[in-house]
């Protein structure tokens, strides 16, 4: 199980190395009965959001500063590797 502990603060780059930022805040739909993770904000948006409370109008984000959970290609420690 990974926890939003092992995600918060990893360096996110892409396939071809290209570095994308780092995890600042987790995006999560829920469920009836779970709590589902879609989306990693990350960069300079993604800190604008946490900062500004992460919430659905929390400020201004761009669409590159979500990384949807399908384009996780591998987790290590400390480090998210995207698809290109």
């Amino acid at each position: 199980m990974i926890r939003a502990s092992d995600l918060l603060g990893c360096v996110v780059h892409t396939e071809s190395g290209k570095k994308v930022g780092r995890v600042h805040d987790l995006r999560a739909k829920t469920t009836e009965s779970d709590c589902l993770l879609i989306g990693l904000m990350v960069g300079r948006g993604g800190m604008l959001a946490r900062l500004a409370g992460g919430g659905a109008g929390a400020g201004p984000t761009r669409g590159d500063d979500v990384v949807p959970w399908e384009a996780i290609t591998h987790l290590e420690d400390g480090q998210i590797i995207i698809r290109d």
